[in-house]
This record gives structure tokens, C-alpha cells and sequence, in this order.
């Protein structure tokens, strides 16, 4: 059986808010639990609510805080690096669709000079602009392809020396 979509908005009821926040963080512990045995790696949490008084932390307090104190000397670069807040998300969101367009365009103009060259007379029309793009696109695809061929060509090397 599926679950429901959840609308993301403030849940009207309490009891059914407190309820919702208990499961939820039990479940946030459970997976930060998981990375950590999993993945060898040290990690913690602290939440605050407004069913607490006080912090609570995972997975104890003295683990949080040797965890905050080697983040804290870090510097303040390497601290913020991976921080993202919704304006950052956001900007990434946007460049990487861009990129994506980008992509596709080059593909759809590619099909089109396939298009042109199969079914029309290339000499109708100016199209050294496209054709240089499209020449320096097959230029890179081959210069790939003969790095793949290089690299097993090493790989096969290694392999009949042994």
C-alpha cells in the first residue's frame, strides 16, 4: 500500500503535529544511525522543538560535542562550503538547467543539420557557423573515444605482463 501525498504546510492540529514530529525525528535518527554504521562515519544531531525543554541531542552529548568542536576549527571556508540555504538551492537549481538546455539545444541543432544535410542541398544556405560547431562537437566525441581506446589499450598492457 502507497502512502499519501503530504502537503508540506504547518499541521493545524497539535496532537497530530506532536505525533508527525515524533515519527518524523525518530525516522531522521534512525537514517543518520544507518549512514553512520554503514558508511564508517561519525555524525550527530540536535533538535529543537517545542515538546522540549532544551536541546535533544544524538547520538550524546559528548559526541556532539567533539563533532562541534572539530567543525568549529575548521575554517570558516571549509565550514560554509557545502552550506546551501533556499536562495543558493535555488541558483543551482537554475544552472544546472541551463547546462541542461544547453545540452539539448546543441542535440536538436545537430539533428537539424543531420536533417538539412540528408534532405537539402548544404549549399542553399550559410550554415558555416553551425557546421564549425558541429565539426568541433565530432572533434571532441573523437577525442573521448580515443581516450577510452588508450586507456585499455594500458589496461590490456598491464594485464599480458602479469
Amino acid at each position: 500500500m502507497g502512502r499519501r501525498k503530504v502537503t508540506h504546510q504547518l499541521i493545524s492540529d497539535k496532537s497530530t503535529r506532536r505525533v508527525t514530529f515524533r515519527k518524523r525525528k525518530e525516522g531522521i535518527l534512525k537514517k543518520i544511525n544507518e549512514l553512520t554504521v554503514l558508511c564508517g562515519l561519525r555524525a550527530c544531531a540536535i533538535i529543537y522543538s517545542d515538546y522540549k525543554d532544551g536541546p535533544e541531542v544524538w547520538p550524546n552529548r559528548k559526541e556532539v560535542r567533539v563533532l562541534l568542536n572539530r567543525f568549529n576549527a575548521l575554517p570558516k571556508e571549509k565550514q560554509t562550503k557545502y552550506m546551501m540555504d533556499q536562495k543558493d538551492l535555488m541558483t543551482r537549481m537554475i544552472q544546472d538547467a541551463k547546462k541542461k538546455l544547453e545540452k539539448e539545444q546543441m542535440h536538436s541543432r545537430a539533428m537539424e543539420l543531420g536533417m538539412i544535410a540528408a534532405f537539402r542541398d548544404i549549399h542553399d544556405a550559410d550554415y558555416s557557423e553551425d557546421l564549425i560547431k558541429a565539426a568541433d562537437v565530432v572533434e571532441k566525441r573523437i577525442s573521448v573515444i580515443r581516450e577510452r581506446i588508450e586507456a585499455l589499450e594500458s589496461r590490456t598492457a598491464l594485464v599480458m605482463k602479469e
